[in-house]
């Protein structure tokens, strides 16, 4: 299968291109620095890198990128830093998930493109009843008015639900919520509608897992249709 990966430098990205490049698939990525991949993984004939920021792509460049693809992952985010919290572009994944869903549309594929958003589980999925304490919906109402990255993520999963909805179009899409974020090996994990603990009390989800889940949702029909116009949470097996 041909795949985008957006955000492929990043802690999530590139386990995900390590894995799909294993899996035998055909990965684009579009980066602004290769040099942070090791030299054996950009020679690898199946690998197609675009030096560029996504953002300053043109339309038809998009398109182009986008052109006969079967799925596209975002695993894009913003830099931990003051820069990335409050510098622009403050709507960066939302931007980016807008102009790529334009793109596959004007190309009219033959069957669906999947489209993956890496998001988060601090972003309420609304057609689950996510049961918050006081306090922990104060705390995600301040983040949202006063830190840009996470009112990024909300809105991005918004215009999926909203724009793109499920009316089964050119655009198929999943929203892959991680809990903790940790760095480790490809372990057993746990797939489920809604979150299991509070936002302080989460349980670890290591990368490599939030990786394979999404190549698996590529690979795999029958998980697709399970979870497709949907926002799972996924988090490390006790």
């Amino acid at each position: 299968m041909a795949v985008l990966v957006l955000g492929a430098t990043g802690m999530t990205g590139t386990p995900l291109v390590h894995q799909l490049l294993d899996g035998g698939h055909k990965v684009r990525i579009v980066v602004r620095s290769p040099d942070k991949f090791d030299k054996e993984l950009l020679d690898n004939p199946n690998l197609t890198v675009l030096k560029a920021a996504v953002l300053d792509l043109k339309d038809n460049e998009l398109k182009a990128l986008t052109d006969d693809c079967d799925a596209v992952v975002s695993c894009l985010g913003h830099t931990m830093d003051l820069r990335g919290f409050f510098g622009n572009p403050r709507n960066l994944c939302t931007d980016v998930v807008d102009r790529v869903c334009d793109a596959i549309q004007r190309n009219n594929p033959k069957k669906p493109v999947r489209l993956i958003l890496m998001n988060t589980v601090g972003v309420a999925n609304p057609s689950v009843d996510q049961k918050r304490t006081l306090f922990e919906r104060l705390v995600l109402t301040l983040l949202r008015h006063l830190v840009p990255p996470h009112r990024d993520n909300e809105t991005a999963a918004t215009f999926l639900r909203r724009e793109i909805g499920k009316k089964g179009g050119a655009v198929e899409w999943c929203i892959v919520r991680p809990d903790s974020l940790i760095n480790a090996q490809v372990s057993n994990y746990d797939v489920v509608e809604a979150p299991t603990t509070g936002i302080f009390s989460g349980r670890p989800t290591t990368r490599a897992n939030v990786a394979n889940l999404m190549m698996s949702l590529i690979e795999t029909s029958t998980l697709w249709e399970k979870w497709k116009f949907r926002s799972p949470v996924i988090m490390d097996s006790l």
